[in-house]
């Protein structure tokens, strides 16, 4: 196959210039995991707490395979498909529950699963892992026990369900699961305990934020990399191929999802959904005097970086742009100073709000007045969005800041024809925030400097 030749030419310079690094090796130890699930049957005590791990091959276009972000969590199977895990809460126990090879284009692949048995239950601090065709008798005995509480993790957002109301779903995979429970167990209570596991996830240990720290120097670079591959005539497929060769020549396994390099009305959040559902991922060629919004990551070790800037096709943002855009930097960075352990997430948009608020009170340039008025307005204004960064690129955040909580701030704005956003990767801590992905540049000045280079 010939590649298109702004890919392969995107391909050389960046090997040049960034070479080859060797993938991370996994940080978090086992003993970690146990911790996690002893945590966590804390608030399943009075029943069993059911995470499946993914169960279909990895997609064509996939760069790697990726597991069900709980169960990785609480087992460290980045590779284990199918199996389900059984926190039993009144036996104070848990299971692993492993099936036989699955098939890749009708062929087993093999030792894939866990082997049933007590060394693979020692190796991973397990109570017992068994073959999955335990799993039925194994619950029936339990619910004849008179444990009948199912606890299962329900999503964030509503899933779809492929099907019109009153037929079977056949997509939506929280949703199968608890639909294949309830038909199995008609006697079980089923419950959501993904609140609890939300926030066990947004507080990371001192091995996950090692690992994203690393993700984090990834992301950069590749960001960087897909920065200067802008320019007026190029298309967002050939920024797209900046940032994932970025990726992979900084040593990812890849990108975390695949990078938004949203231009001019593209830019729009309104806008930019649609690539979710477009087979060209909205490609456009770029345009003098548009902005574009990137925003991306890499992935490594099963964890996600995100990060992201607007900036200027041409290398220079306009008069009216630069106003707009530092005006949110602004703002971004009263943010930051606000993020500390102990401060909730309303504070620190808040913080951002008042340094709005100060400019628009204080400033004798109406441009720069109206602007800030517009990114104050309670319906159309900045929305200051934060959420966590883990195995999930986007991850629900918690009400508090607490320190070792790893955290996306996410600003974005529209105002007139152009739309404006950035995001880092921070690191809370008792003392205020480490920007994890530092050496980006902020203000206009530098990102149209970085662009010139």
């Amino acid at each position: 196959m010939t590649l298109p030749r702004f890919f392969t030419r995107t391909l050389a310079l960046i090997f040049i210039s960034a070479g080859w690094a060797a993938p991370l090796i996994a940080q978090v130890p086992n003993a970690e995991y146990a911790q996690r699930r002893a945590q966590l049957l804390t608030h399943g005590s009075d029943g069993l707490i059911l995470l499946k791990a993914r169960s279909s091959e990895k997609e064509m276009e996939q760069p790697g395979w990726i597991q069900n972000a709980s169960f990785y969590y609480f087992t460290g199977l980045g590779d284990q498909p199918a199996a389900i895990l059984v926190l039993d809460g009144p036996a104070n126990e848990t299971h692993l529950f492993v099936p036989p090879a699955p098939l890749s284009f009708g062929v087993p692949v093999e030792n894939l699963s866990q082997t049933p048995g007590a060394e693979s239950a020692a190796k991973w601090g397990l109570s017992t892992v068994r073959a999955w065709e335990e799993f039925s008798d194994f619950v029936q005995t339990r619910i004849q026990d008179g444990v009948t509480k199912f606890y299962i993790e329900k999503p964030r957002r509503k899933e779809p369900t492929g099907t019109p109301p009153g037929m079977t779903a056949v997509t939506g995979r929280y949703f199968l699961w608890e639909q294949s429970l309830n038909k199995s167990f008609p006697e079980a209570d089923i419950e959501s305990i993904t609140p609890a596991i939300a926030e066990m996830r947004w507080v990371k240990s001192r091995a996950e934020s090692d690992i994203l720290a690393k993700i984090a120097e990834m992301t950069t670079s590749a960001l960087v990399a897909g920065i200067k591959a802008v320019e007026p005539g190029k298309t967002q497929r050939e920024v797209e191929a900046a940032v994932l060769a970025g990726c992979l020549f900084a040593g990812a396994e890849g990108p975390s999802f695949w990078p938004l390099t949203m231009a001019g009305p593209n830019a729009h959040l309104a806008t930019a959904v649609r690539s979710f559902y477009d087979y060209e991922n909205l490609n456009r060629t770029m345009l003098d005097g548009e902005l574009v919004r990137m925003d991306i990551g890499c992935a490594a070790d099963n964890y996600g970086g995100d990060v992201g800037r607007t900036v200027p096709v041409s290398g220079s943002f306009s008069e009216e742009q630069s106003l707009a855009w530092n005006l949110l930097i602004t703002g971004y960075k009263a943010g930051l100073a606000a993020m500390r352990s102990g401060a909730s997430v309303e504070d620190v948009s808040e913080a951002s709000r008042a340094a709005i608020r100060a400019i628009s009170q204080n400033t004798k340039n109406a441009a720069q007045r109206a602007i800030a008025e517009a990114m104050l307005d309670e319906t159309s204004g900045v929305y200051w969005h934060i959420h966590g960064v883990g195995i999930e690129p986007g991850e629900a955040p918690g009400s508090l800041l607490s320190s070792g909580v790893v955290l996306a701030y996410e600003p974005m704005f529209s105002w007139k024809t152009d739309a404006y956003y950035l995001e880092d990767m921070i690191l809370i801590t008792d003392d205020g925030a480490v920007v994890l992905s530092a050496g980006l540049p902020y203000s206009s000045a530098e990102i149209s400097a970085l662009m010139a280079n």
